[in-house]
């Protein structure tokens, strides 16, 4: 009895165990019936700052800074020792060349003069008492050579005749050499007298001055004037710079102390001899200062001009890239970037001409370093003016 009672409680078991399965696998089944099909994921768009290819001017330039200064600058001193008497003008006064600018005192001088005017005079008179003995001298040497002649006068009187003329003569060649010398004394004096009077050089302004009346100048110029018609800017450029630049090219300089104004200059030397020490050339900007509007010791920066071409398409120098070997640009045409190659013509350092493989209106990635795939679909981002 028990054991047919254990075979009815396994049997039993198999079947709720085997009916357990069957239910699993059904579940297993609708499951993965139910379970939405996949689908592809959609591709991804990058976002990228574009500008636009411009037609317009553009100009390529070398800018250069320096100091100013006057086209010519002279120091003024006395050419003889003396303490001042007059100042006659100031720091700022115009003046023009001849024009009296101090003067040292000359009693002295004067005095000096006066005593060669003297002498002067003292050399005229002996000079002409000279000239009265020669002629008295000359007219007892014929008389004595005509009664000699004639037998009535005795060789030793004419020999006398001869000697007096000839010492006539003498007197009269030292009184002219006397003369001579009293002029030249007197001329030296009135050159003395002039230079007594300091006068400016140049046509300019004064800009310096360093003594008053009744100074004695030291190794200081007494005043320095200069001519500030035209002011000039010297800067160093390199070898190849200089290759670029030609005398004539016009430039526009700035300086800090007028900000937003500029002034129209031109190149009016390139040195022909490179600078040993840096292997720089001089180059010398020139510019009209009719106004004064300009002042010496300002900081300025001259943009010089090369060339210009007013109709060019231009971008972003930052829009153009090296690939290859090549210049190129990432131009977006509708939704895809695309890798194009470009020649490039003048640059402003800012912007670049595009003379080939683009054109006005044309879209470009603004800063083509950044690593996009040509191919890519893109979002273009205008950039802010």
């Amino acid at each position: 009895m028990n054991r047919r009672v254990a075979h009815v409680r396994i049997v039993a078991a198999v079947a709720i165990l085997g009916s357990s399965l069957m239910a699993a696998g059904c579940g297993a089944s609708t499951t993965t019936e139910a379970a939405p099909e996949s689908t592809t994921p959609a591709a991804t768009v990058v976002d990228v700052t574009i500008v636009t290819a411009a037609a317009g001017a553009i100009e390529s330039a070398l800018e250069i800074s320096g100091t100013l200064t006057p086209l010519s600058r002279v120091a003024v001193k006395p050419k003889l020792p003396g303490t001042i008497e007059r100042m006659l003008v100031d720091i700022g006064d115009a003046v023009t060349i001849g024009q009296t600018l101090a003067t040292i005192d000359r009693r002295e001088i004067d005095a000096q003069a006066d005593a060669a005017v003297a002498t002067v005079a003292v050399g005229k008179a002996a000079l002409e008492a000279a000239e009265a003995s020669l002629a008295n001298a000359v007219l007892e040497h014929d008389r004595a050579q005509t009664l000699f002649d004639k037998g009535a006068l005795p060789r030793q009187r004419l020999d006398g005749a001869h000697t007096l003329h000839r010492s006539a003569v003498a007197q009269r060649d030292l009184a002219t050499a006397n003369l001579a010398q009293a002029e030249a004394a007197l001329r030296r004096a009135r050159e003395v007298q002039r230079n007594a009077t300091i006068t400016s050089p140049v046509n300019g302004y004064v800009v310096e001055r360093n003594y008053d009346a009744g100074a004695i100048p030291g190794d200081k110029p007494v005043v320095v004037v200069a001519d500030m018609r035209q002011m000039k800017l010297e800067a160093g450029v390199s070898e190849l710079e200089a290759g670029r630049l030609r005398v004539g090219l016009t430039a526009r300089v700035s300086v800090l102390a007028k900000p937003g104004q500029t002034f129209d200059g031109v190149l009016a030397a390139i040195a022909p001899e490179v600078d040993e020490r840096n292997r720089h050339f001089m180059i010398d900007v020139r510019v009209p200062n009719a106004n004064r509007a300009l002042l010496s010791g300002m900081y300025a920066t001259a943009r010089i001009v090369e060339s210009t071409v007013a109709h060019a398409v231009v971008v972003p120098k930052e829009a153009v890239m090296t690939r290859d070997g090549k210049r190129v640009v990432q131009r977006v045409l509708g939704d895809v970037l695309s890798t194009v190659v470009v020649t490039e013509g003048l640059s402003d350092g800012t912007r670049v001409q595009i003379v080939s493989g683009l054109a006005a209106g044309d879209t470009v990635m603004a800063d083509a370093r950044r690593q996009v795939p040509a191919g890519s679909k893109v979002r273009g981002i205008a950039t802010k003016s």
